[in-house]
Formats: structure tokens, sequence, C-alpha cells
């Protein structure tokens, strides 16, 4: 009927990890202006705290201090992190404004590579209509003349 404390604190850490890698991966995909970082924050917090056994975290009256630096050490840690958070979603808009303007750049060569091959078969089609009209012509005259 218990759970056995080693294995429930097992999985919960391979959540925590699972969730937290999911989260980085999804950091390097693209820039999201929305970026979630009140659940990177949770992801954090909760990871911190999975290290701690319940006796830990509950309040003890004779020693206020250990609590505090722990919650002092989590603060900091997420600190850090939603700085890290934010300067991988400055680096992807960068990326993605940059890949931006080269698309831009590319449908812009598409277009006028359409309209220069448009106007190639416009040329040649009025150059063979021509052709064909001056062989008619030359024909019409050989026969006029037979």
């Amino acid at each position: 009927f218990l759970a056995d404390p080693g294995v429930q604190e097992s999985l919960s850490n391979q959540m925590v990890i699972t969730n937290n890698a999911a989260y980085q991966a999804d950091d390097l995909d693209a820039y999201d202006s929305d970026c979630d970082e009140i659940n990177s924050a949770k992801i954090a917090l909760m990871a911190n705290l999975s290290h701690y056994g319940f006796d830990n975290l509950a309040e003890n009256s004779t020693s206020p201090a250990p609590q505090d630096d722990l919650i002092l050490s989590v603060i900091e840690q997420l600190k850090t992190q939603v700085v890290t958070c934010t300067k991988i979603n400055q680096d992807n808009k960068l990326v993605n404004d940059l890949l931006t303007a080269e698309l831009k750049r590319y449908k812009r060569q598409e277009r006028v590579l359409n309209e220069s091959n448009h106007d190639e078969k416009a040329s040649t089609s009025y150059e063979h209509t021509q052709e064909i009209d001056s062989l008619k012509h030359t024909l019409s005259e050989y026969l006029r003349e037979k």
C-alpha cells in the first residue's frame, strides 16, 4: 500500500527532467514572443523542491536560516533561468528576423526570374509567329508563281 519513497522520488525526478528537457528543446525551435517564463520557473522550482524531503521543507522554528538560504538559492536559480530564457528568445528572434529577410530576398529573386522567363517565352513565341508568317508568305508567293 505504501509507496517506496526512493522510487517515488526517482519517478518525479524523471518527470521533471523529461519536462525540463522538452521545454528546453522547445526553446531551440523558434522565437516565441509569448515565452512562458512562468512555466519555466515552475519547472525549476519543482525540480529543486523534489530534491528535498517534506521534513526539510516543513517549517522548523529552531532553524529558519537554512530554509531562508534554500529559498534564496531557489530564487537565484529562477532568476538565472529567466535570464537564460530571455537570452535564448532574443537570439531566436534575431535568427528568425535574418531568415525572414533572406526568405523575402529569395521570393523577390524568384519573382524576377519568373517574370524574365515569361518574357523570354513571350519573345520566343513572337519570333516563331513572325517566322511562320514569313514562311506562309514565301509559300504563298511560290504557289502564285506556279
